[in-house]
């Protein structure tokens, strides 16, 4: 199933500009698109309206605006659920196959927004600087976020790297210093050992990276030395966040 709606992502993407017009492509495939009023926790949904089906795209302000790099993914994520219905023969039958589900719909939307022809002239990065510096150039060309961006890029290298974001939010009693956000390596490092946020206590490994953020001012970039990396870049962002990439030893 992966591969078959790999292979129409590609398809759909070939020899179209980008970044991609997903509203025109929503046109030609005869799905609908509309903004809604936000539904609990979810940014999009595939509604069925009449005999055809429809994008929605939910938001907490109602007001119009342009459609962000995240909202991109989110609707390219649903117009993966109609693929996934049109072209496979998918049934969800068990808790298990809602997030097989999901995880096929957001392969088909990294397939469709950041096509192959956008990663195969990748060189290798000899520095963590230009790690981010690649995962930023595919971002803004496919017009996503840096994290499906991260992904992409991440699979097609042979240099291990490591690349995500980090949050300040310390809890003084519990010795907790923040939390991983969105992380992507392609070699087992330190990712591997815990779920989506994991929690990073003092006695972490990467502990210092979070006390270093501390104090950093907005904008400020810092190389920290770590175990198991060659090379590290730590960006502060405003507010309580920062990214992060290095080269692995």
């Amino acid at each position: 199933m992966s591969d078959r709606l790999g292979q129409v992502a590609a398809e759909l993407a070939a020899n179209r500009d980008l970044p991609l017009d997903l509203l025109g492509l929503c046109c030609e495939l005869g799905v609908g698109f509309r903004v809604g009023a936000a539904d609990g926790n979810r940014r999009g949904a595939l509604m069925r309206r009449g005999s055809a089906w429809e994008v929605v795209l939910m938001r907490r302000d109602p007001y119009p605006a342009a459609v962000s790099p995240h909202e991109r993914f989110t609707i390219a994520h649903e117009l993966g659920h109609y693929m996934l219905m049109r072209e496979t023969a998918f049934c969800r039958q068990r808790q298990a196959d809602y997030w097989l589900g999901e995880d096929l719909c957001n392969h088909f939307a990294s397939r469709l927004l950041i096509p192959d022809r956008l990663l195969t002239c990748l060189e290798e990065p000899k520095s963590s600087v230009e790690l981010a510096r690649v995962v930023s150039y595919i971002a803004s060309s496919a017009g996503v976020t840096f994290e499906p961006a991260a992904r992409a890029v991440t699979s097609r290298l042979a240099t291990r790297v490591a690349i995500g974001t980090f949050r300040l939010d310390p809890w003084p009693s519990t010795r907790r210093l923040g939390f991983r956000g969105w992380w992507v390596e392609n070699r087992p490092w330190w990712g591997a050992r815990g779920g989506r946020r994991l929690a990073i206590y003092a006695d972490h490994a990467l502990a210092p990276i979070l006390q270093r953020m501390r104090t950093m001012r907005p904008g400020e970039t810092v190389a920290p030395d770590l175990a198991g990396a060659l090379s590290t870049r730590l960006r502060r962002r405003p507010g309580t966040s920062a990214s992060f990439a290095a080269l692995l030893a």
